[in-house]
């Protein structure tokens, strides 16, 4: 029997087909039974009521238009890059299994190593200059305005733009700092809750310095002034977490650090007497 002029037997499965072992994807197999790998994939290769790409896994590789090395402006900035910095890691041409940091690499894949390697470097280099160039613009900027350098003496400047238009006027800025007791309250607008809270807040501070100038009275008619330094307040237990000394806390149990601890200093006092 003759050959076909492909010089293919017509027992064999015709161009294109996956060959079995192929784990890439495949249109429409998972839905496609009773024959062999070869044939299903043939079928659905050359079937063109199937939603495919039209390009085969292994394509011909072809020259693309892309510039050549010398051509490629980031190798002339990596180059100059190597002669300003001397001998450095982050070069031209990066060698695979380099471990060290490689800046702006996260942002460049798909390709190999040492391509996404130029381009995150190369990246990297050019904000880098663009930065030194604007801080070196600046610099002059107030220099010449400050009068310590004549602006006849400097070939160019950028020019100052201003955006606002003078006098300024003021404005009402959002506050946007820390008021305390103001976390527990919710539900309510902004200035209620910060008008509640500061209230709060300013009387319990002013309850406590009266507190403190105040004398206690304890058994035997005995005052004791408290001192500068509370350690042991008598209306509140003590912050959680609290690490020094607390007397006779280690015979208290049942209750939490904080109404275990009310009183400390007075319930010392009382068990001595």
């Amino acid at each position: 029997m003759p050959l076909p002029a492909n010089g293919k037997s017509i027992l064999m499965t015709p161009d294109p087909y996956h060959t079995p072992g192929y784990g890439g994807f495949c249109p429409q197999f998972k839905y496609q039974i009773g024959e062999t790998f070869g044939k299903t994939t043939s079928t659905l290769l050359r079937n063109n009521e199937v939603a495919s790409s039209g390009q085969l896994v292994l394509a011909e590789i072809r020259a693309n238009s892309a510039p050549m090395p010398d051509e490629d402006p980031r190798n002339t900035l990596l180059r100059s890059r190597t002669h300003s910095w001397g001998d450095q890691k982050l070069m031209e041409q990066m060698i695979p299994g380099y471990t060290g940091f490689i800046p702006r690499a996260e942002h460049f894949f798909g390709k190999r190593y040492a391509v996404n390697c130029k381009g995150a470097i190369s990246d990297f280099e050019r904000d880098h200059r663009t930065q030194l160039r604007n801080a070196e613009e600046l610099r002059l900027t107030e220099a010449v305005q400050s009068g310590k350098i004549d602006k006849n003496a400097v070939p160019s400047l950028p020019p100052i733009h201003s955006r606002h238009i003078t006098p300024l006027k003021p404005i009402a800025a959002s506050y946007t700092g820390f008021v305390p007791r103001a976390r527990p309250r919710l539900g309510m607008g902004y200035p209620i809750i910060t008008h509640e809270a500061l209230n709060e807040f300013t009387s319990d501070t002013s309850r406590l310095k009266a507190l403190k100038s105040q004398p206690i009275k304890i058994h035997r008619d005995q005052a004791i002034v408290r001192d500068s330094k509370l350690i042991y307040p008598t209306e509140s237990g003590l912050v959680p977490h609290y690490t020094g000394h607390i007397p006779g806390q280690k015979f208290r149990y049942g209750e939490t650090f904080g109404h275990s601890t009310e009183n400390a200093k007075l319930s010392e006092v009382r068990a001595s007497v």
